[in-house]
């Protein structure tokens, strides 16, 4: 939820760079819903076999409650900071679910002894994945800009949307929905009882309102980003 804020007549350009940027939305969710794991879910395989990426989830959302206190403002001096603010508090510890659930499917995955979990997140072959929280580290200390900071936040919202939309069918498939937490029906319920969310609306009305002289600079990182969480989620299907 945003806070609306009294809009001045837009130049052409404007028009034009507020299109640009919601196509990025647009076009970044299309790819995103249909990238490599979501694809592998859908396979006709065994349920242990599809959820073999979860262990290499761990540095992503360890590293997202980072990226929700790097987004904060000490002292919000607006309605959109506090906005930001109440996306940080709402989804800050969910590193918590996802340890329970990593706990609860222990022992069903290949390198799931803690030694060799942790050294798995460093390996050469997960470096996507750091960078994915690299990548949006580096935007939102670059772009401190409320509105910036929250289509960047969208931008988690949206793929994480898609995520559940893929995963969760094969979890009630699999009589595991009502019993994991970060992956199941405790995130979803929580999720569904939040003041923030997403919508077209929401995202369109922050591509009006977002500074003249970021607009431009804002596509390039949108689709960056959207990039940048294809390729995490690629790497998460070779596991």
């Amino acid at each position: 939820m945003i806070t609306h804020v009294q809009k001045t007549v837009e130049t052409q350009e404007e028009i034009d760079l507020n299109f640009k940027l919601r196509e990025e939305f647009q076009l970044g969710a299309q790819k995103f819903a249909n990238n490599p794991l979501h694809q592998k879910l859908k396979q006709d395989i065994d349920i242990r076999e599809k959820l073999e990426f979860v262990p290499k989830m761990l540095f992503f959302v360890m590293g997202f409650k980072d990226l929700m206190q790097l987004v904060r403002y000490e002292n919000p001096s607006n309605d959109l900071e506090k906005s930001v603010n109440t996306h940080s508090d709402e989804d800050s510890n969910h590193w918590e679910w996802y340890l329970n659930d990593l706990a609860f499917m222990s022992g069903k995955f290949k390198n799931s002894a803690s030694i060799e979990l942790i050294t798995n997140v460093w390996d050469d072959a997960t470096i996507e994945v750091r960078e994915t929280i690299y990548t949006f580290s580096r935007y939102i200390k670059q772009y401190t800009d409320p509105v910036a900071r929250m289509l960047m936040i969208e931008v988690l919202e949206i793929t994480f949307d898609k995520f559940k939309e893929a995963i969760h069918p094969q979890l009630k498939n699999a009589d595991l929905y009502s019993q994991l937490d970060y992956f199941g029906q405790m995130h979803q319920e929580t999720e569904e009882n939040h003041s923030t969310g997403i919508s077209d609306d929401e995202i369109s009305e922050l591509t009006q309102i977002l500074p003249s002289e970021l607009k431009g600079e804002m596509i390039p990182v949108i689709n960056s980003l959207f990039d940048q969480m294809y390729s995490m989620a690629k790497n998460w299907a070779d596991a």
